[in-house]
């Protein structure tokens, strides 16, 4: 495609691309000169304002993975710097077409070259993405709290285990005596794995779930449902009656022998103990092995086990049978009221890359993302499904899944894992909503003031698009909890801040990231990935995207607040500096809004995001009355404030709507800022108006 389109320009100046792969494979910014990706790729050369940035990729999925793949020859050999793009469907049975029928298939391609700066294209090019698939997003707004992980890491002699039924109402009875649901639901995920022959996976039914426990990790384990919720139904409606939201676990289409020997037909082949060929591993040719940390792990981990010494064939996705089995499975979960499930190593169980298929005209890619539709029929258009995929970085699922695993088993957060979620951004809450797997709380590290926790909490906001909680809530202190609390609800629209230094920065982890609310309004992140040394971070705010800045008015001056710091760092110019030096391990979120002639908020206390999740109406000036008004969502028994810069003017006095304390209190330091405070006994939305002289 294109091979002249920059015939005369000189593609050796700064020639960079950044992969489009998804899942658990590598995400980086690479100055190699020929790269294969998953899915979608950019490039650019040139410098600043006048580079050329070039995006191309797949643009619809349903019967086939695409792939991108860029050559980039020098200026000095014999193609004379020609940049070839490559855009293919492959799949690894292929598709059969019917004698005399017409087939026209929908998988699409996406292919720009006229782009202002890689962000905006990239942007740009996930909008289209979420249009061509038809993609409606389910957002988790809430945290997860996971049974595995809470199970796994708490050791506490008087603590049972917990990741079974009866745990799993316990863990929401705690969800509510931490405090934390004042301010968001909390879902629960039971997760009955058995590494059994015989197991749960295939049966899916109360009977099977009720059979199984946790052979890992722990002695005296209780089956996954034990009394007194022996059903589903039984846990899932007490978590719902609490206000959580109930999830569950399937380990992809991992077999069971029991439910194989009884369903023959139901297999790949109609034969259920025929042998692989080999291991799945003809994707490698796409997957970096060197950074990869989902390959080395399933090879390490998995043909370790007993089921997978001989792997054989699982279950057919084409088979009207087998058909028929899991749409009974699926209206049983949903009657029961299950919201969700997670899908375990699904690119090892499902992707049938031999074929085997009862549907002679499927391909493995359709038939991988019908074990998906099926869930998604199955449970309704608002559930949440989870693809834990470490080894494909492929997007074909997506109109499916909500969420999709980023990187192997792990309660930590990692730089590595910072850098491959982060250079995501343009599909994470706008196609799928990328998941950093658990996160431990308690051992984040360092300790002073919370500095660990603190990064956790916000780096998971800034960069992810879903929170998976590690350790159970009944652990965390008040302090704990409070952090906790500043980082929900996750915001629902289809944007995530930018590593605006991924590309002008030598630095292999982006450390400064911009949610742009408007032009006036900016969240600015700096983030220190070291914990033990001090960094000093800077931005120009006038600066281009291309540079590295923020591509705000440089003739415009800016209020910055420091949120977790809780501190005013006065004004700045849209072309100056702003350069804050982080402790170790500290990450900073700060408010950045341009200077107006009258009163305006320029900070709140009860989110992060300061203001663009919890402020239900956005304060707005009326200069006819000189009266500053907005709405607030107010936590009940909790005091919430609002900063505002008067700007030369004075406050008389704050109406609010219905019984509410409110006061306004002058800023130490400062005559130029003031705190508006409410506070209300049960948690609703309030209207408040300050007038001004």
């Amino acid at each position: 495609i294109a091979p002249n389109a920059y015939s005369g320009k000189d593609t050796d100046n700064s020639f960079t691309l950044l992969d489009g792969n998804s899942g658990g494979n590598n995400t980086q910014v690479r100055d190699t000169s020929q790269y294969l990706s998953f899915n979608n790729l950019m490039f650019q050369f040139g410098q600043g304002d006048s580079a050329s940035i070039c995006v191309a990729g797949g643009l619809s999925y349903h019967e086939f993975e695409k792939f991108v793949e860029v050559k980039h020859s020098p200026q000095s050999d014999a193609e004379n710097g020609k940049i070839a793009v490559k855009l293919f469907a492959e799949d690894p049975v292929g598709k059969i077409i019917k004698p005399h029928s017409k087939y026209l298939s929908d998988e699409r391609f996406y292919f720009c070259f006229i782009n202002k700066n890689p962000f905006e294209a990239l942007e740009k090019y996930g909008l289209a993405l979420r249009k061509a698939q038809k993609v409606e997003l389910n957002y988790y707004h809430f945290p997860t709290e996971c049974l595995w992980y809470a199970s796994l890491i708490n050791h506490k002699a008087n603590l049972p285990e917990v990741n079974n039924s009866e745990g799993a109402v316990q863990e929401m009875d705690f969800a509510i005596q931490s405090g934390i649901t004042k301010y968001t639901p909390v879902a629960i995920r039971l997760v009955p794995d058995s590494y059994k022959l015989n197991n749960q996976q295939g049966w899916w039914d109360d009977e099977h779930w009720g059979l199984y426990g946790k052979e890992l990790w722990t002695s005296g384990y209780k089956n996954h449902y034990t009394s007194p919720f022996k059903t589903t139904k039984s846990w899932v409606h007490a978590i719902a009656e609490k206000g959580g939201i109930p999830f569950t676990y399937f380990q992809g289409s991992r077999r069971s022998e029991d439910f194989v020997k009884q369903h023959t037909d139901y297999m790949l082949f109609n034969d259920p103990y025929r042998l692989m060929s080999g291991y799945p591993y003809e994707l490698l040719k796409y997957v970096d092995l060197s950074k990869d940390a989902g390959i080395r792990y399933t090879d390490h981990w998995w043909l370790g086990r007993p089921f997978a010494s001989n792997p054989m064939f699982s279950y057919d996705y084409t088979d009207p049978g087998f058909l028929i089995h899991m749409n009974e499975v699926y209206k049983n979960l949903n009657e029961a009221g299950v919201k969700g499930i997670m899908y375990d190593y699904p690119e090892i169980t499902s992707w049938a890359y031999e074929g085997g298929f009862e549907d002679k005209y499927t391909t493995t890619a359709r038939a991988y993302r019908k074990m998906y539709e099926l869930a998604k029929n199955g449970l309704g258009p608002d559930c949440y499904l989870h693809e834990r995929n470490l080894t494909r970085g492929s997007d074909i699922t997506l109109g499916l899944v909500a969420s999709q695993r980023v990187w192997a088993d792990t309660h930590q957060l990692l730089p590595e894992m910072i850098t491959r979620t982060a250079l995501r951004w343009y599909k994470n809450r706008v196609v799928v909503n990328y998941d950093m797997d658990a996160k431990d709380p308690v051992n984040a590290t360092p300790v002073e003031n919370l500095e660990g926790f603190k990064t956790i909490m916000t780096m998971s906001y800034v960069i992810s698009g879903r929170f998976l909680m590690g350790r159970s809530f009944n652990q965390l202190s008040k302090e704990q909890i409070r952090v906790f609390s500043r980082t929900f609800p996750y915001h629902s629209s289809p944007k995530t801040a930018r590593p605006i230094d991924a590309f002008s920065s030598s630095y292999p982890v982006p450390r400064i990231f911009d949610f742009e609310v408007s032009q006036e309004w900016h969240q600015l992140t700096f983030f220190n990935d070291n914990q033990n040394n001090s960094v000093a971070l800077n931005v120009i705010p006038a600066t281009s995207l291309n540079k590295g800045g923020l591509g705000m008015n440089e003739n415009k001056q800016y209020y910055l607040y420091d949120f977790w710091n809780d501190v005013f760092l006065g004004k700045i110019n849209g072309k100056d500096s702003l350069m804050q030096t982080l402790r170790p391990g500290e990450t900073r979120m700060i408010s950045i809004h341009e200077v107006k002639e009258n009163p305006q908020f320029i900070s709140t206390d009860r989110h992060i995001m300061q203001g663009y999740v919890d402020l239900v109406k956005k304060p707005q000036w009326n200069s006819e009355t000189n009266t500053l008004s907005g709405v607030s969502a107010v936590v009940g028994g909790e005091p919430y404030v609002i900063t505002l810069a008067l700007n030369g003017f004075i406050p008389k006095q704050v109406l609010t709507d219905g019984d509410v304390k409110a006061r306004i209190t002058m800023r130490q330091n400062s005559s130029n800022l003031v705190d508006l405070r409410l506070e209300v006994l049960d948690t609703k939305d309030v209207g408040w108006k300050i007038e001004f002289e």
